[in-house]
Parts: C-alpha cells; structure tokens; sequence
C-alpha cells in the first residue's frame, strides 16, 4: 500500500541513498528472523503500464519481502517493496509497512482474543530519471485487531485511528481486512487483504496549506501462489485500488506474475 504523494512534495535524492540502507535492513532481517518466523521473497512482474497506461509508463520488476513472526503476546509483520522502475530497472521506490499486535489480557471477542494493534508505513522515491525524489509520508495506526479462523480460511481484522505526517497531520480512521486459505494439501495459498482510510486532500509541506477536505482509499491485494517445489511457488499477485497511486479519483487494476522463495 502507497499514500498518494501530491508534485510539489519532493525532496532531492539519489537511488544511491535509498538503495544501500534498504539492503542492509533486508540483510539483517533474513540473518537475524527466528527460525519461527515466516519469510518470503517475491520477485514479480508488475504490469501496471499494460493494464493502465494512461498514468504508467512502464512495467517493471517489484521486489517484495514478507516477515511474519508470530509469539505468545501478538504478532509482528513486516512489509518491504522495492520497485525496479528506473533507468535499466535501478531502484525507484521502496516501501515499508510494519505492525505489531499485543494481547490485550483476558479480553475476548467469541472466545478469541483482542489485541492492541501498532503500526507504521513509509519510503522514498524517485522519478525523472532519479533528478528528483519524493517521500511518502509516514504514517502511523494504532487501534483494536482480531485474528479468528472461518471456513478453513485464517483471518485478521483490524480498525485505527491513522496519523499521517503532512505540514498540517492528517487523523484518519482506517479498516483492515485480510483472509488466506492453503489448499490441496497446503500446495496452493488464496488471500485477500483489503485496507480502507481516508487522507487530508491537502497534503502540501508549504506554509500556506489548507483544510481542502478528505478523500477515501481502498486498496485490495489479491495473490494466488502454487507451490512447485520444496521452497518455491509461482502464481499471481493483483492490486485493485482506488486513490493509493494518485489522486484521479478511479478505479485502476495493477496485476502481477512472479515467483515466490519461502525461507
């Protein structure tokens, strides 16, 4: 998930500045995850020129890598992406998204627990041939989360009251939905996630912005993965969004084709 980073936003910088800390960050996740953690890489094809060229120039290599980890008080997730959408495919825009959920004592819904729910997104980018950079903001969530099991498929809930840096923050509230079920003897995953938030229109970093009103933003992410051998499965992986990549107020359909390491 991208928040919309209006022109006039940018700060200059480099592929050289965003390339070597992300790899040092993807490096001491792999050697230092406990070996109970859940791990994968995803290398796709994006084929978002193909499906929406109007706003699209190219489709490119995505790079993505998935930390779950779960322990007896919550779960921590980490998400890292990083597009390969420069000159002769160099980076151009990585992305991360991290949460943690805590128990919440006794509490229970159904017999299930509640749990606290922390989480934060951010990254960098660059665009014209790396002359110039932007950043998206970050943004922090904190609500209520529910993970429970229906009809085989295992699922997660969550609501958030959302903070978005701009000059003048953004609060926001924010649902999240997500529902995965194995297959043929755990050889072929299903998943839906579907995360919704509002943001402030006025995003600028100027003195001079102003309350311009909220627009709303979906976004679903859908992936089917068949296992082929031990470690390594191929499939799909097809973002529908709606004002997460701009702000044009449609709908627009962003597939991907790729392979996937488990660790």
């Amino acid at each position: 998930m991208v928040v919309p980073t209006l022109p006039g936003q940018p700060a200059a910088m480099s592929p050289t500045s965003i390339l070597p800390g992300t790899l040092l960050a993807l490096l001491a996740l792999l050697t230092a995850a406990p070996s109970r953690a859940d791990v994968n890489v995803d290398l796709l094809y994006d084929l978002r020129h193909t499906s929406d060229p109007r706003d699209n120039a190219n489709n490119f290599p995505v790079v993505e890598l998935k930390l779950f980890y779960p322990r007896s008080f919550g779960s921590f997730l980490m998400k890292e992406e990083i597009d390969l959408d420069g000159s002769r495919h160099n980076v151009s825009q990585t992305y991360t998204e991290l949460s943690q959920s805590i128990k919440l004592g006794n509490a229970t819904l159904s017999g299930t627990p509640i749990y606290a729910h922390l989480g934060y997104s951010g990254g960098l980018g660059v665009f014209g041939n790396a002359s110039g950079g932007f950043y998206i903001h970050n943004a922090f969530n904190v609500g209520l989360e529910y993970p429970f099991q229906a009809h085989g498929a295992f699922c997660n809930a969550f609501v958030a009251v959302r903070y978005t840096s701009f000059a003048k923050p953004s609060y926001d509230p924010m649902l999240s939905l997500y529902a995965g079920r194995y297959f043929f003897k755990y050889k072929l995953l299903v998943a839906n996630s579907l995360e919704a938030w509002t943001t402030s229109k006025g995003q600028g970093d100027g003195p001079t912005q102003h309350d311009t009103g909220k627009f709303a933003s979906w976004e679903l992410e859908s992936e089917v993965w068949y296992k082929v051998a031990k470690d390594f499965s191929a499939g799909a992986y097809i973002r529908t969004t709606r004002n997460v990549y701009g702000l044009a107020n449609r709908w627009v359909v962003y597939p991907s084709f790729g392979v996937r390491y488990a660790f």
